[in-house]
């Protein structure tokens, strides 16, 4: 499967624009008045159901690697993680479009993510393998996006190790984060957005 199968407006909203603002950092570019509203495309509502009851909960998710390339950016993000530290934003938004934030390389059918509150969601997602992944930017852009879940619970997993060691590119507190991946696998897309081509109609497959 390549980018061409999945849908054009999906693709700008998660992949394209999402890169276009880490370029804007990497460039020294002064934020824009809608900056916050710009990150919602990175915290979708997960929703789940299971032994927890029906439950939605908001994450952070983002790009991961094609599985050829997985190990050799796991250890590209540990090294930027915890040994060659980005001085700043501008600089660390640098060095995601250098080594992580290119089209070639990510996988376009497959959402990671963490687990780091270990309630609803942990407990539906290792019963029920079923999640939808809920987008909205205000004021009209949604996206519902169907998915299957896979668990990397072991330690060297090498998506778990990539993901973690990416999170704390961003957020390293000190203590490297070690946590339970999410590789949501895309099933179906609806467009949800309040627009003539929205209001639930499926773009994916």
């Amino acid at each position: 499967m390549s980018w061409s199968d999945l849908p054009g407006v999906f693709v700008k909203y998660f992949f394209m624009d999402r890169i276009r603002l880490i370029e804007d950092l990497c460039r020294g570019k002064p934020p824009k008045r809608n900056f916050l509203l710009e990150f919602t495309r990175t915290t979708p509502v997960v929703i789940t159901d299971g032994p927890a009851g029906l439950s939605g909960s908001v994450k952070m998710v983002g790009f991961v690697p094609r599985e050829k390339l997985v190990d050799e950016l796991a250890g590209k993000a540990y090294r930027y993680a915890y040994v060659e530290r980005g001085r700043d934003m501008r600089e660390i938004a640098c060095i995601l479009l250098k080594e992580f934030y290119r089209l070639e390389i990510i996988d376009p059918y497959i959402i990671g993510g963490l687990e780091m509150g270990f309630k609803h969601s942990w407990t539906n997602i290792n019963v029920n393998e079923r999640a939808t992944l809920l987008f909205y930017t205000p004021p009209d852009t949604s996206f519902e996006v169907r998915t299957w879940v896979e668990v990397r619970k072991e330690p060297d997993d090498p998506y778990r190790k990539y993901l973690n060691a990416l999170h704390d590119i961003f957020h390293y507190s000190g203590k490297p984060a070690d946590y339970p991946a999410y590789l949501f696998h895309i099933v179906e897309i609806y467009d949800n957005s309040n627009t003539e081509t929205g209001f639930g109609r499926k773009i994916y497959p």
